[in-house]
């Protein structure tokens, strides 16, 4: 069995205008942490003995003895039921709280402090705990609060229409991508829970619930499409949010690069000693290297990103403007219906241009698994999408089933 030891100390750095400190208690590390918690009492550096560590009055130790008491019979029977002691529990525990069996325990803290170890481990990046915390939001909105015992089927079948009946009055439709991934970090949170020896109900492992299936977007442009968004440039104003964005979009369409590389690329990244020139950078989603050669169509896009002197830039300066993803997505929508394009698109719609135009001019499989920065082809197949150009570009390549050659062959 652990033990649970703990110290007790006065918070200098917290003195308040009468000279005297807030009395804490310090446990040992939980998850490379150390918590503590006030006791409710404040002392000057006169009224504590440090050698005993308790106050100098005798009422006052005698008081706080009996409260150092109480946590300590509160832990040990939460360590001899079997409760796991979190930071949580301690918490409770200090602040009275009667210690709760760990399925009467709210499912959000739980999901909170998963998100939290992740975190220290360094196994959580910012933009998956942003998503995570999505759905924390939308739970919450859903339900004030649900412990760790309320978790069934029906309570999920609830939030996922909750899901759909929040994205058909917000115009997003049955939100079908979301929604997958909202009830793919509760199955997360539900197996952590299990792994903690915690009693908690999974209807998917049991098969009384079926997860939504993620939403495959196949939205890319054409070439006729491509060139429409180019022609563009032109007509609208220099210096616009419209036009920042619109080549944004076109140097993703040409390069491949995510929005979160497009926005946080320099021209330092440029290698332009190379011909054609290269763009090296470290993907901030895999933090990986990827070298991509800056092909035609990005290089005119270069020539109007500096809106001044192209031979006179900075280095260390952002190549693009940053704006939040909404207002680039909002904005190309609007680009794209003022050459008449009725596609929803997004700026992700970009790096499906890249790779299935790519595709149809004949761009090999391993040099475009490369040029995106994927560690498999299969993450690549997924973004190459079949169309009726890429099956006639096929047929020209490839010329099969040629009847006539093959009749002549057999003669």
């Amino acid at each position: 069995m652990k033990s649970y030891k703990f110290t007790l100390y006065l918070r200098i750095d917290k003195q308040k205008k009468s000279g005297k400190m807030p009395l804490y208690i310090r446990f040992r590390r939980i998850d490379g942490e150390e918590p503590k918690f006030p006791l409710g009492m404040d002392l000057s550096k006169e009224e504590w003995d440090e050698k005993t560590m308790r106050p100098v009055d005798p009422a006052l130790k005698l008081l706080l003895d009996k409260e150092v008491l109480r946590i300590e019979r509160e832990i040990y029977n939460a360590t001899i039921n079997d409760i796991e002691i979190t930071k949580v529990l301690l918490k409770d525990i200090v602040r009275g709280k009667k210690v709760a069996k760990p399925e009467n325990n709210s499912f959000y803290d739980y999901f909170v402090e998963y998100l939290s170890k992740k975190e220290k481990n360094g196994k959580l990046k910012d933009s998956t705990r942003k998503s995570y915390e999505t759905t924390l939001s939308a739970l919450k909105e859903f339900k004030g609060e649900v412990k760790v015992k309320d978790i069934n089927a029906k309570l999920l079948e609830n939030f996922d229409k909750f899901l759909i009946k929040r994205g058909k009055e917000s115009g997003k439709g049955e939100v079908k991508g979301s929604r997958y991934n909202r009830i793919k970090h509760i199955k997360t949170i539900i197996r952590y829970i299990e792994d903690l020896q915690i009693p908690i109900e999974n209807p998917y492992r049991s098969h009384d619930l079926v997860a939504p299936e993620s939403e495959i977007n196949n939205i890319f442009l054409d070439f006729d499409e491509l060139k429409r968004m180019y022609k563009l440039i032109s007509k609208v104003e220099e210096k616009s949010t419209e036009r920042r964005v619109l080549l944004m979009y076109l140097f993703s369409s040409a390069t491949g690069l995510r929005i979160s590389d497009i926005l946080t690329v320099k021209w330092g990244n440029l290698d332009v000693e190379r011909d054609p020139m290269v763009l090296n950078i470290i993907t901030r989603k895999q933090d990986k290297p990827l070298s991509v050669p800056i092909f035609p169509l990005a290089e005119e896009v270069l020539l109007f990103a500096p809106e001044d002197d192209l031979n006179n830039v900075e280095r260390d300066k952002l190549i693009f403007h940053t704006y939040s993803r909404a207002t680039i997505n909002t904005t190309l929508r609007k680009l794209a219906k003022r050459v008449g394009i009725e596609k929803r698109i997004s700026f992700h719609s970009a790096r499906r241009t890249f790779a299935t135009l790519a595709k149809m001019q004949g761009v090999s499989d391993f040099a475009l698994k490369n040029y995106m920065g994927h560690s498999n082809y299969r993450m690549t197949e997924r973004y190459t999408k079949w169309s009726p150009n890429l099956a006639e570009s096929s047929a020209r390549e490839y010329r099969l089933f040629e009847i006539k050659k093959l009749l002549k062959n057999d003669s």
